[in-house]
């Protein structure tokens, strides 16, 4: 059964009206800032190789940062990487109650920012406004709606790939970079940002300075360390996901304990959903397009040249929980640490336990260890308590 509160709902009218901005806005009173920005980028994704795409990146910084009052922001400025299907404000930034990741962190002393990959949120979607790129195995829910019939894709390849979206990251912390006048920046990624991230850190170490790993998708000692032999992939160009797959089968059905979800959390992000995609939010019923990837060397060779300080969190109602051991295991950092949550499935950032998340980034990106180690694996009982873990 669908629960829904008022206070969220109330909240929702207010968010709509916030998304459509892309200018600086004071958001939390004078001690913050939630700034907005299109970054030109030239872009790498077969399907428009050469052509200049917008990625779009929001900031939330404190005042005093821009003010330039600090002095260096070295080892202060963070990035977050989006997976699969939810961009970076939906993942990252949920505007209500304490449910910001971004600005626990722009609480905590830290410059944050967040990106939409290509084919994502604010970011250029190349491709993806023809209905017909959709997987035709999911073109059947457009019918009669935005479809008479299924068709053909007109662009029949597979649309971004681990070059692409490492050109994608580069380009975005190549600009913060220089906008902060830093060497370094940490990267965050969930789910499909581990990979995302984890690919550029093994790529450009020396533009990285330490990463926090959500639950990556996509991991496996076995992973090609090259691309296929003939690029871009055939196959739709386009995939989309419902409420049926994103939020009940992929989300509540995981959920064990009392409590784990508050009551309409759901149902705010779905409607969130809408506002971050207000093209999908009219086909069929509704949901969440994203770019089919093709991706490469996320493997062992990879995991072994990460060097830099590692924290990686999993949800124990997780199925990567598994593969995110191994690729823990595999890490060539000599820091690094792994910590379990209980109570927990692969969308932590919306539930009860995000304190887990919030908490433990903070303390890793600020002070190089949590729960009083740099090395080793931990875990967060189901009140958050955390525990050395064999």
């Amino acid at each position: 059964m669908r629960a829904t509160v008022g206070s969220i709902f109330a909240a929702v009218a207010a968010v709509a009206a916030s998304l459509v901005s892309a200018t600086p806005t004071t958001a939390h009173g004078p001690e913050m800032m939630t700034i907005d920005r299109l970054i030109s980028h030239t872009s790498t994704v077969p399907a428009i190789k050469g052509k200049k795409i917008d990625l779009f990146v929001r900031e939330k910084v404190p005042t005093a940062y821009i003010e330039g009052k600090p002095g260096s922001l070295e080892g202060k400025v963070a990035l977050f990487v989006h997976g699969g299907y939810s961009p970076a404000i939906l993942a990252f930034d949920v505007p209500y109650r304490d449910y910001s990741w971004m600005e626990y962190l722009a609480y905590g002393g830290l410059d944050v920012f967040a990106m939409d990959m290509t084919g994502y949120g604010r970011s250029g979607r190349p491709m993806m406004d023809d209905p017909c790129n959709l997987d035709p195995k999911q073109q059947p829910m457009l019918v009669p709606r935005n479809l008479k019939a299924p068709c053909a894709n007109p662009y029949p390849f597979q649309l971004v790939n681990s070059d692409s979206e490492t050109d994608d990251i580069n380009a975005v912390v190549d600009y913060i970079r220089k906008l902060r006048g830093v060497d370094k920046v940490t990267l965050i990624g969930w789910s499909g940002g581990g990979i995302r991230i984890g690919t550029f850190a093994a790529r450009h170490p020396e533009k990285v300075d330490r990463m926090v790993i959500w639950a990556s998708s996509n991991y496996s000692r076995a992973n090609p360390d090259a691309p296929p032999a003939t690029l871009p992939v055939p196959g739709p160009p386009m995939t989309m996901q419902i409420r049926e797959t994103g939020i009940d089968k992929r989300w509540l059905a995981n959920v064990k304990c009392e409590n784990q979800v508050e009551p309409g959390m759901p149902d705010l992000i779905w409607a969130l959903n809408g506002e971050h995609d207000k093209v999908a939010a009219q086909w069929g019923p509704g949901g969440l397009r994203a770019p089919t990837r093709t991706y490469w060397g996320w493997n062992a060779t990879a995991a072994a040249k990460i060097q830099v300080p590692t924290l990686m969190m999993v949800g124990e109602e997780d199925d990567l929980l598994k593969s995110n051991f191994e690729l823990f295991d595999d890490l060539g950092a000599s820091r690094k640490v792994f910590v379990r949550i209980a109570c927990g499935t692969h969308f932590i950032n919306w539930e009860r336990q995000r304190e887990v998340l919030h908490r433990a980034s903070l303390e890793w990106l600020t002070k190089g260890r949590f729960g009083g180690v740099d090395r080793g694996r931990l875990r967060a009982d189901p009140a958050g308590k955390i525990a050395i873990s064999e």
